[in-house]
């Protein structure tokens, strides 16, 4: 078990994650697989996730009630949003994120979770006021939604009444983000957490690169 927790080990996690995605990107660019790999995505979401908890250093009383509360909230919210269309603008969820509840998937309230940690962590050494290490974690979260859109409309994550992405959402995101963000901010949380960094990176790039690649295939 010390082993898991060294250096050397979140060297070869952070490897893993790059050849996991790089399949992954690999798969979902050929049409011929595409629906195959489209299929793992919410199990690729769970893996990532148990991945960050486990490097998740020191557990403190506050940190899984408050990571609970957040994928709750998220989940909630987006419940309400497509319910309603009133928070994120006008949209409904695809096959593609599993089992659903109130019209939306159980899995993005994890998703919510795992990216609130990632930014938290990724801000959390810096040596800013903690309300600009959230807007700046918060905006991380925005970037990453930016790119992830396109992704998810071609996927069959969700679509929009529109037929494209409203600026209501982008708003409702970035204020949404802020608040997970300041919540973790005043629970005192603490992840130490040096696997984060690379989870979020190794997403980010991977949606890049697969916004690029359904352009072209």
């Amino acid at each position: 078990m010390r082993f898991l927790q060294t250096r050397r080990a979140e060297k070869i996690t952070a490897y893993l994650l790059i050849i996991y995605y790089t399949v992954g990107l690999a798969g979902l660019s050929l049409p011929s697989a595409r629906e195959r790999f489209t299929e793992l995505m919410p199990l690729t979401l769970i893996i990532s996730t148990l991945i960050l908890l486990f490097f998740h250093r020191k557990w403190k009383r506050y940190d899984a009630p408050v990571l609970i509360i957040i994928a709750a909230g998220g989940f909630l919210v987006e419940a309400v949003g497509v319910l309603s269309g009133n928070i994120f603008g006008a949209y409904w969820y695809g096959e593609t994120l599993g089992v659903k509840l109130f019209d939306t998937p159980l899995i993005i309230g994890v998703n919510w979770m795992m990216l609130t940690y990632c930014t938290y962590s990724i801000m959390e050494n810096t040596r800013l006021f903690w309300p600009l290490k959230a807007i700046a974690a918060a905006i991380l979260m925005l970037s990453y939604d930016l790119v992830l859109e396109p992704v998810a409309i071609r996927t069959g994550m969700w679509y929009w009444e529109s037929g494209s992405v409203p600026l209501q959402n982008y708003q409702a995101w970035f204020i949404i983000s802020l608040i997970f963000l300041t919540l973790m901010h005043i629970a005192g949380v603490r992840t130490g957490n040096r696997i984060a960094p690379w989870i979020f990176g190794v997403q980010f790039v991977f949606l890049i690169c697969l916004n690029i690649t359904l352009r072209l295939f």
